[in-house]
This record gives structure tokens, sequence and C-alpha cells, in this order.
């Protein structure tokens, strides 16, 4: 059965970020969120949604929003490191290959761990990532090989493909045109990586799900995801499939602490476009 999933990345990523996710979810216009497992406000944030949890009438999904690019090491192994060398890096042979794949495992479960036994009581395990850097092949395998480690294969219940339909945003009268083609040269790499990914987690029988979010990054605003909404439901009802519409709705105030992003990322996190997003996610009505 298909199914609508509307999902904020970040929390976690500053106490005021996260305070404006968990808005979101008590009145009832998110049914997912992502949590930064590296990030120096970490343990505050946690606290506050342990705090709020019993209190919040619809209690939101919760994936692990594993985070290559950006915090700190939890396992004291890794070094953050940009998409596009990871990606470089990821068709490496050899020694290099294997040395980069066993830090990024050591890294993932460190992330992993930490979110996994701070969850709320019967919350399962969901996966994702920062940047979608989990699908570069010698992330994903990474992460595959992590949760084998951890012996949490059971538990996982979800991980999300970063797969975004292409073609309803050049057919859609008011969105065509209104994107950077950027997004649209990431649409493409995305979808071609989704493939292996999907296979691997068909092997292992873990539920997935595809993404809208990605060619309107930054700009997800009310007006053009109602116009998308039909066609969404459509390709979505045809195919039986999971959708996560993923915003950024929570914005991280220039006076708190920004050494926990990469210089590229910083300006992503303060953006005044989070505002449109968060608005988008308010005061939406076609998803």
């Amino acid at each position: 059965m298909y199914f609508v999933d509307y999902h904020s990345d970040d929390y976690a990523s500053s106490l005021n970020a996260s305070k404006r996710i968990l808005e979101l979810v008590r009145e009832g216009r998110l049914n997912s969120i992502s949590i930064l497992p590296n990030m120096s406000c970490y343990e505050e944030c946690m606290e506050y949604l342990k705090k709020n949890w019993d209190s919040l009438p619809n209690k939101p999904y919760i994936s692990i929003h594993v985070n290559l690019v950006d915090g700190m090491s939890l396992s004291g192994k890794y070094r953050a490191s940009s998409w596009g060398k990871l990606f470089l890096r990821s068709y490496i042979p050899g020694i290099r290959h294997a040395v980069l794949k066993n830090k990024l495992t050591d890294e993932i479960k460190a992330q992993i761990k930490k979110v996994y036994e701070d969850l709320p009581e019967g919350v399962g395990l969901r996966l994702d990532s920062h940047v979608h850097t989990h699908m570069i092949p010698i992330v994903f395998d990474a992460m595959l090989k992590a949760v084998e480690e951890l012996g949490l294969f059971k538990k996982l219940e979800f991980v999300r493909v970063s797969k975004e339909p292409f073609l309803m945003f050049f057919t859609t009268g008011g969105v065509v045109g209104t994107f950077p083609l950027t997004n649209v040269i990431k649409n493409v790499i995305l979808n071609f990586l989704s493939g292996r990914c999907i296979r691997k987690l068909r092997e292992k029988t873990i539920s997935y799900g595809y993404i809208l979010g990605l060619i309107m990054s930054g700009r997800m605003d009310k007006e053009r995801i109602d116009r998308l909404a039909p066609k969404v439901i459509s390709y979505m009802k045809k195919r039986d499939m999971y959708f996560e519409i993923v915003c950024h709705p929570g914005i991280v105030l220039k006076d708190e602490n920004l050494d926990d992003f990469s210089e590229g990322d910083r300006a992503f996190q303060i953006s005044e476009n989070r505002n449109i997003e968060y608005d988008g996610a308010l005061k939406r009505t076609g998803l």
C-alpha cells in the first residue's frame, strides 16, 4: 500500500532547529524525523526529545541520519570528508579501499549505536544519511556491514533510497524552471546509484522508499508541493510505493555552535530558505 511520509532531516543540528522540528510534529505536519548523531548539541537535543515524547499526540518515525561530512568522529578513526571525495575513493581498488571501508564501518557503527540506544522505547531502527552519502557504494556497503556487526539486521525497519522521480518536475506548470541545475545533476547521479542499493536491500528483504525533495532541496515551498501532489500520488499508487517528502524546516541560529559544520554546509544550515520549508510543511494541503 502506498504511503506519504512527510519527513524532516537534521534533528540535533542545533537546539533551535530541533525545537522547530518538534513543533511541526506536534502540529501533525511531520510523520518522521532524522537525528544527526555526531553534533556537539546531540545530548541536549535528545534530552529535549525525551522530555516531550510522551506529550506528542502523533509519535514520529525516527531515522538515524548518518553523518560523514560534518561533526565529530564518534569512532575516533574517521575524519569527515566531502561527498565527492567519498564517491571517488569508492572506486579506488586495493588496500586503500579496504582501509576506508573499515573506517566507515566503525564510524557508522558508533553513530548507529549512539542514537539507537537513546531512542524512546518501542521505536524501530531506520537509516538515511546527511547529504545522501549512504548512496555511495562504499558507504552503503559499510552501513550494511555496521548493522550486521551490531546484530541489528532484524531490527532494521527501513532504509531511504534517494531516488526521486524526474519527469514530473519538467511537466508541471509553476514548477518547471524554478529549480537549480545543480539539483538536477544530483538527481541524475543519485538515481543512477539507487539501482545497486535497491538490489542489495531486496536481497536482504529490507523495506525502503523513494524521496521527493532533492531537486527542490532548500525551497520545498507550499505552492510547488501542492502543484506536484497529484502527480506524486499517481506515481505512488501505480507502483504501490512508500515516499518520503524530505524537507529541512529546522534552522541553526547564528549564535549557536556552527563549528560542527563544514564551511560548505554551514550556509545551508542557517539559510532563510529553511523558513520557507517550515512554512511549506505547516501549510501544505496536497501531501
